[in-house]
């Protein structure tokens, strides 16, 4: 069986196009996340004011790979940058990030699907006789990144609850606007008992819940 690195997927120069790929030189020996539990907000409903969050300790030896070993911080660089603004027009910021380790089925599995590198302390930890550096550890720590319109739909679930379709309308781009995400459309499909939600004619009217944490856990 091949062994399968930890991948991280990154935005290289637009918004999710995660075009960059950087596979770590040896997988981390532990993974640790840790994932937000909701509170009871006003009217009872469950919310939350954090996402989750995930570290890792990621080991790097240059002395093992050819002679004379090469720099080390040129694997290291690769994810320190990950924490530089480099995305968008006027006002940039770092890349959002997926990070991949093996299969499940055929299909990538994914540790977090969505997320930027918050912070990462780097240790040089060997050198040769002329300083080089061929050995180190990053200390990462990544935070899962949520659609803005679905973080606003969560920090404030008491918004307008009826919505009249218009022609073209389906519940996955109805979700998208009020989501910011449109695998969430059963949430809305459930919540107004459509038997049919391929079926949606201009001026149905929907009702449309609020986003609750129990939601995310139950679509992801």
């Amino acid at each position: 069986m091949t062994l399968q690195k930890l991948t991280i997927k990154a935005e290289k120069s637009n918004p999710e196009d995660f075009a960059e790929k950087i596979e770590v030189l040896f997988n981390p020996s532990e993974i640790s996340m840790t994932i937000p539990g909701g509170k009871i907000g006003q009217y009872g409903l469950v919310t939350t004011e954090d996402v989750t969050t995930l570290t890792l300790n990621l080991f790097f030896d240059t002395t093992l790979n050819k002679y004379p070993p090469e720099n080390v911080q040129n694997y290291t660089q690769k994810i320190v940058n990950l924490t530089q603004p480099r995305i968008g027009q006027s006002k940039k910021r770092p890349p959002r990030c997926k990070l991949i380790w093996g299969t499940i089925s055929g299909k990538d599995s994914i540790l977090l699907a969505d997320c930027f590198l918050e912070t990462v302390t780097k240790k040089l930890t060997h050198f040769l006789e002329d300083g080089t550096p061929v050995r180190a550890t990053l200390d990462c720590s990544f935070k899962e990144w949520i659609e803005p319109q679905k973080q606003k739909k969560i920090e404030n679930p008491i918004d307008d609850p009826v919505r009249i379709v218009k022609r073209g309308e389906t519940l996955s781009s109805i979700a998208r606007e009020e989501f910011g995400d449109p695998a969430l459309w059963r949430i809305i499909a459930d919540a107004n008992r459509l038997i049919n939600p391929r079926k949606l004619p201009p001026g149905t009217v929907l009702t449309i819940p609020p986003l609750k944490i129990a939601n995310l856990t139950q679509t992801r």
